[in-house]
């Protein structure tokens, strides 16, 4: 009877040893930490000086009138439609989260201009009219978007200013008599845009402008003949890079 006894507890003292054996192992595992979770890419900030160049296309619109004397009036409607380029500078400070506000200056050589006349039976007047720069001043307010915030949708609206030129002759009735004017003049803008932030100090952006020029002052081609511009009007598609110091 106690040799078997013996056996089992035998057998008992070895199994316990065995367990305390691997529980020990256990216990000498070196602990490892699960790596921390990667930390979110940090928001662009749009605040600082950029500059750059644009380029793109207007679409201008005036009304030209010529009076004479003893006669009805004569109104053409000019299309002055043409390519532009030129250049902006600016200013952003994103302070309120994602609202950024900014101001900026362009200037902008233009390739806006037509050809018209009025022709009708002892009268005949031809011009050139063009719009040869313009440009504005203008505050823009934007809300960045994207997981990143580097989108910036922004309206923009301020100053605008340009130098329209009219020249022609008119050769009824004699003698031929050529005129020309050139004047600049001042009024206003309204637009909207985008703005992507394509590298940490690179962007692109699109842009639409409203430009009113107001208008010119009346031009005294003879002492019976004057013509009269309405306003310019102007609507400006264009894209650019900057570069954000």
């Amino acid at each position: 009877m106690r040799r078997p006894i013996i056996l089992v507890l035998a057998t008992a003292v070895l199994g316990a040893a065995a367990i305390g054996s691997a529980a020990g192992a256990d216990l000498q595992r070196p602990y490892v930490k699960a790596p921390p979770a990667p930390l979110p890419p940090p928001m662009y900030n749009w605040s600082g000086f950029y500059g750059g160049v644009n380029v793109g296309g207007s679409w201008g619109r005036q009304n030209v009138t010529a009076t004479r004397a003893g006669a009805a009036a004569l109104t053409h409607g000019d299309h002055l439609d043409g390519v532009i380029g030129g250049g902006q500078i600016g200013y952003n400070f994103q302070m309120y989260g994602p609202w950024v506000f900014g101001f900026e200056t362009d200037i902008q050589g233009s390739g806006e201009k037509t050809s018209a006349g009025f022709a009708v039976p002892g009268f005949n007047l031809n011009y050139q009219n063009e719009l040869q720069w313009f440009g504005t001043a203008r505050g823009r307010v934007g809300y960045a978007l994207g997981s990143q915030g580097t989108w910036l949708p922004y309206v923009t609206g301020g100053l605008a200013y340009g130098e329209s030129k009219i020249n022609g002759t008119e050769t009824l009735p004699t003698p031929a008599t050529a005129f020309t004017r050139s004047d600049t003049r001042a009024g206003w803008t309204v637009g909207a845009g985008v703005e992507w932030a394509f590298a940490p100090q690179w962007s692109a952006k699109a842009e639409y402008l409203y430009v009113d020029l107001g208008k010119d002052p009346n031009i005294l081609v003879t002492p019976t003949t004057t013509l009269t511009t309405g306003h310019l009007t102007d609507n400006v598609a264009r894209v650019g890079v900057n570069y954000h110091f």
